[in-house]
């Protein structure tokens, strides 16, 4: 397993993803997650990490059931829809009332949302919690 270091263009898509996910107040602190998958690779921000400021060792790569030690608890969230999906990428959030008091299990809290890019997850999810909010 590496980390994004390895790529800067992967590491500032993520970065850029993470910074609009906490501007417009979607995570905060160590809230959220995100990942691709190309076929043959996934990345994955580790666990704890703030999406905010998203450091190098923060964005794992590997195969895609590889031992990603350290990534998001979220890991198998994301797996099973590339299994399902095939590539793209995911992107979780928790806006304002969708995780529940006792914090959610895994893949039951927040919003997940799948795209083809990064960006376009990103995006829609951000559409997403729009839409929540003006319910």
């Amino acid at each position: 397993m590496l980390s994004a270091a390895a790529d800067p263009d992967v590491l500032e898509a993520f970065r850029g993803a993470g910074r609009t996910l906490f501007s417009l107040g979607l995570v905060k602190g160590s809230e959220g997650n995100l990942s691709t998958f190309d076929g043959e690779t996934l990345w994955i921000t580790r666990t704890g990490c703030e999406l905010a400021a998203l450091g190098p060792d923060d964005v794992l790569r590997g195969g895609p059931m590889g031992d990603f030690q350290g990534a998001s608890s979220d890991l198998e969230v994301h797996r099973a829809r590339y299994r399902e999906s095939g590539p793209g990428a995911l992107a979780h959030a928790h806006p304002a009332g969708t995780v529940p008091e006792d914090g959610g299990r895994p893949g039951e809290h927040g919003l997940y949302v799948f795209a083809p890019t990064l960006d376009e997850a990103v995006a829609e999810l951000v559409a997403s919690a729009r839409e929540e909010a003006a319910r």
